[in-house]
């Protein structure tokens, strides 16, 4: 492929580079924020590897794929001449930010604090998958588990346990990657999150349930604090950051130059400690307990239904740009049970939109361009990236081909609420999702996501059968059309 040709082709169905402000890129699309918003959308459409056109949330987006988009995205910077560390787009974007933006940029903010903690987290719940191997009652036949009847098993899985200690600590985690996330230094962010995993302070889920003994109180400005954590205090975490980091920038400009080194880092670490333990702990808490509140309606209260609906709705989710925020769930999850119901519900939200895919596929004329896209919009999918499926199959000229593929996620949902498919960590899914699923119920992730990816093509025989896909280059016969023709 010709990065540089490709990019060229861009810029000028764009109306050249004085007209793009801003270039960024997500794990599919390259994001171009425009003067005008008007550009060729057929040229951009024809470009080589281009998966998908769309102008959503003030960007130009165009769909390449992961492993593509990242070398586009690179020629881009390389062939242009944009700044992207001056852009402004309160100052310089013709289009006002309408509270739907601010809402996009909220989500947004919770995806770029977790994409960069998702290696780690997923290495740990490798690590412990592979432990649970051998704690696991019942495998390879035995009575009890491998630890039970071996030294060595228990060894190592008492040694694996430590070594995928992060999962234990994730909230220093999050208040690093979300100090630096919201500008502040992710020094400090370390140091609170230390604060709220710190040894010598309670259990924070025992203190909420009320089974803590002896709790010890601290006397701070007339406020009675309890001396507890915030174990798996994801959102305490996140809000407290975002506080410290605006706080930091706040004292920095107000202290003289020669004080800024001593004064700074003192008062912004006690002044966001206190905000911390007198307002966005306890506030944090409130926001955990709601979504959690949600959640465990959708998924435990509601049951088979209810996790059917939470699969179906994810992958809409995703064209709105509001599904961000659900990897912030995930962790609060992973870190006050140790496991996460919604990996398997991604993996067939997912898995589904291939199937979609791979139905059009099938549908498509031999040897046809369109059959060309499905198929490699259908591989994306099967590591967990449903873009490519949406935008260039899916949705391309009608949204039937979509729906059959929420359809098939809702279906393949309740399924795996069925038989209670969990993970033990989050980021994976589609194939690589298997080395993180709880091993008893590996066999059931597995049968789901198939389940999920070819009801999508089942529906889809039938709707055409019946009444006919829309796009062009169909290649199987529909009674219906031959008939009005």
């Amino acid at each position: 492929m010709d990065y540089k040709r490709v990019v060229s082709e861009i810029i000028e169905a764009v109306g050249g580079q004085e007209n793009i402000l801003h270039a960024t890129h997500c794990v599919t699309r390259l994001r171009l924020t425009l003067k005008e918003t008007t550009y060729d959308q057929q040229k951009l459409e024809n470009l080589e590897g281009a998966k998908g056109v769309f102008f959503n949330k003030g960007q130009l987006q165009i769909v390449f794929g992961t492993g593509v988009v990242e070398r586009v995205y690179e020629a881009f910077i390389q062939q242009s001449n944009i700044d992207n560390h001056s852009f402004e787009p309160s100052k310089q974007s013709q289009t006002p930010e309408t509270w739907k933006d601010k809402l996009f940029e909220f989500f947004k903010a919770f995806s770029d604090i977790f994409v960069a903690l998702i290696p780690a987290i997923v290495g740990c719940a490798m690590l412990l998958g592979v432990r649970s191997l051998f704690i696991t009652t019942g495998l390879f036949g035995l009575e009890g588990s491998l630890a039970d009847n071996y030294t060595w098993a228990a060894d190592t899985a008492s040694f694996l346990n430590i070594i995928a200690t992060g999962l234990n600590f994730l909230p220093v985690f999050v208040a690093y990657s979300a100090t630096k996330r919201f500008g502040g230094n992710p020094v400090f962010g370390i140091i609170l999150g230390l604060i709220l995993v710190h040894p010598d302070l309670g259990n924070r889920f025992e203190y909420m349930q009320g089974t803590i003994e002896n709790v010890s109180y601290w006397n701070i400005v007339g406020f009675s604090v309890p001396q507890v954590a915030f174990q798996g205090g994801i959102f305490p975490a996140i809000l407290s950051s975002f506080f410290m980091a605006k706080f930091e920038k706040f004292i920095t400009k107000y202290t003289p130059k020669m004080l800024t080194f001593i004064v700074v880092p003192a008062v912004t670490i006690l002044v966001s400690s206190l905000a911390l333990f007198l307002v966005f702990g306890p506030l944090g808490d409130l926001v955990a307990s709601g979504i959690g509140t949600a959640a465990d309606f959708l998924y435990v209260k509601a049951g088979v239904f209810g996790a059917g609906i939470f699969a179906a709705l994810l992958q809409p989710l995703v064209i709105t740009g509001t599904h961000h925020m659900i990897g912030s769930i995930e962790a609060q999850l992973l870190a006050q049970t140790g496991f996460n119901y919604i990996q398997p519900l991604w993996a067939v939200s997912i898995i589904a939109q291939g199937g979609a895919a791979m139905g059009m596929f099938f549908l498509a004329k031999k040897g046809s361009k369109r059959r060309e896209i499905a198929f490699s919009s259908f591989i994306p999918t099967l590591v967990g990236v449903s873009e490519p499926a949406i935008f260039a199959v899916n949705l391309k000229d009608s949204v039937v081909p979509f729906l059959t593929a929420v359809a098939g996620a809702g279906i393949g949902g309740a399924y795996m609420k069925i038989f209670d498919v969990k993970a033990l960590g989050f980021g994976l899914t589609g194939i690589p999702g298997v080395t993180i699923v709880n091993p008893p119920v590996v066999i059931h992730y597995v049968i789901g996501c198939l389940l999920s990816f070819a009801l999508p093509i089942f529906f889809l025989f039938i709707y055409h059968k019946v009444k006919g896909v829309s796009g062009a280059e169909i290649g199987i016969p529909n009674p219906v059309k031959d008939v009005k023709a």
